[in-house]
């Protein structure tokens, strides 16, 4: 068993993949984690929503085709664990029902992060401002800095 444990949402994994305002926290932090042996976990909903923001990031011109492919091709070598308890979808119903949200997808997110009681990183401002008060096992990418 890994002595830590760690759910992504699409927006962290993101700013690993294309340049983004908190790039160089996310390296930091994938830094901080290889050096714990940390394994990275995420929903199946994972996949889905980086390989959409990388087709537009593309689509839109934010990237050229060939750094969309780059992109895609480091995403797919990346060593994070698609896990789906069986529990996912109903702790993700009352997560969305709890936090009032008004879609379920970050909810998915969370609710792994609960069911496997490990944190979540977000670089999604508002999911962790919506969770923050109840769930303390969420941070937000933009608040991390790297420990003296």
């Amino acid at each position: 068993m890994p002595e830590l444990r760690v759910c992504l949402d699409a927006s962290f994994v993101v700013a690993w993949l294309l340049p983004e305002e908190f790039t160089a926290r996310a390296f930091a932090l994938r830094e901080e984690w290889e050096g714990k042996s940390a394994e990275l976990i995420a929903p199946p909903l994972l996949p889905m929503e980086t390989g959409s923001v990388l087709r537009q990031a593309i689509h839109r011109g934010r990237v050229s085709a060939e750094e969309g492919e780059e992109a895609f091709r480091q995403f797919r070598q990346m060593r994070i664990r698609i896990t789906e308890p069986q529990a996912l979808l109903d702790r993700a119903w009352e997560l969305g029902r709890t936090l009032n949200a008004p879609r379920l997808y970050d909810m998915f997110y969370l609710a792994l992060a609960n069911i496997e009681q490990c944190e979540l990183w977000t670089g999604d401002k508002r999911l962790f401002n919506a969770s923050r008060g109840q769930y303390s096992a969420v941070n937000y990418l933009g608040d991390y800095a790297r420990a003296p």
